[in-house]
């Protein structure tokens, strides 16, 4: 299901998304530039629209000659429908799933836009990220109804973020990495691959709540004061650092985005809103994640240096001289942030690593 007339061909054989389009004809256009998946957006005359969404035997970024299971978008059904029974306003309605062909139906967000995009032109209000901060809560307080091992998790896809984010990014030469002309990564210390190593383990061993897998800000959409969250195929259970972390590390790219192209910074009352409303929900955070959130930022940091996913903040940024700049200020934090992250003990003390990095006099 690949092309506007395939999608269309289901539809009309499939009596749940029929009946909810009635005014001929359906219209489809592929959208979105996703890694995994095809997603489409069909609407009728009238203006009614729904997201659809299919998963290919393949990775839709690479090509047939990146096989991928299709299983993989049954996980993420599972995952986005039990999401919405503990967090209802942050999920969008799921309308139709099918997992015979691969495919579900969701609620359009029209008038929303990625998080992502939003930070590099507009002020996001901070009821976003205090919102971000009670899902992660939610996360770690709830525990969903048991199930088959692969129900909520995908092997291959935890496989692929092990690799990508643990693995490749440390061995030179790697043919899955793509540097940039302008980007040449430091040797690594001994105690930065130690602690990489620590990282790696925790993800693959920990099993402290299901996890949102890849909550990212190119996975959290946005409008005025309205939070969705979407995209949950790589979820797995795992340390809920994970998921902080790599929320905090894209928060800090598009922080570096708006460095360079010389805008106010807000990292400080966004961590802090965040955190806090993390904090006041589950009543304490653990130290442990704490710490580990703030080692998991450091990673995703330093693979989205050389991965070919690369972190479109630092993309966007325009002169190639800037872009340079902030390239070795994201190498650096991340390697502060991994080697010491053991020795993080306060919110405060993250924010004042991320401020020395980030300190507009430095650069």
């Amino acid at each position: 299901m690949q092309t506007e007339n395939e999608v269309i061909d289901y539809v009309k054989k499939t009596t749940a998304l029929n009946t909810f389009f009635n005014h001929a004809p359906l219209h489809v256009s592929e959208i979105g530039d996703g890694n995994l998946n095809f997603i489409f957006r069909l609407y009728d005359e009238k203006g009614k629209t729904l997201i659809l969404k299919y998963a290919a035997p393949y990775l839709r970024l690479l090509g047939e000659d990146f096989p991928l299971p299709q299983e993989r978008i049954c996980v993420e059904m599972h995952t986005l429908s039990y999401f919405k029974t503990i967090a209802p306003s942050f999920i969008p309605n799921l309308y139709h799933c099918d997992e015979a062909a691969f495919c579900f139906a969701m609620e359009d967000l029209v008038g929303y836009k990625l998080l992502q995009s939003a930070q590099l032109d507009q002020f996001i209000p901070l009821s976003i990220y205090t919102k971000l901060g009670s899902f992660l809560a939610t996360l770690y307080a709830k525990t969903p109804p048991k199930q088959d091992a692969n129900y909520y998790e995908n092997t291959t896809l935890k496989r692929i973020s092990e690799e990508y984010i643990f693995i490749f990014p440390y061995i030179a030469n790697h043919p899955a990495l793509v540097l940039p002309s302008y980007f040449c990564p430091k040797p690594k210390s001994a105690l930065f691959l130690q602690n990489i190593d620590l990282l790696l383990n925790l993800f693959q061993t920990e099993k402290e709540c299901l996890l949102h897998g890849d909550l990212h800000t190119g996975s959290i959409m946005t409008k005025h004061e309205n939070l969705a969250i979407i995209d949950a195929e790589f979820s797995l259970f795992g340390p809920l650092g994970f998921d902080v972390g790599t929320l905090l590390a894209h928060i800090l790219l598009g922080e570096i985005y708006t460095l360079f192209e010389k805008k106010p910074l807000q990292f400080k009352p966004i961590i802090s809103a965040l955190w806090r409303s993390f904090e006041k929900k589950v009543g304490g955070v653990p130290e442990h994640i704490l710490k580990q959130s703030v080692g998991f930022c450091g990673a995703e940091l330093s693979r989205r240096l050389v991965v070919p996913a690369k972190a479109k903040p630092l993309e966007a940024i325009r002169s190639k001289k800037a872009k340079t700049k902030a390239y070795a200020l994201c190498e650096n934090l991340s390697i502060e942030l991994v080697e010491h992250f053991l020795h993080v003990k306060s919110v405060e003390e993250f924010i004042a690593i991320v401020e020395r990095h980030l300190c507009a006099k430095t650069h």
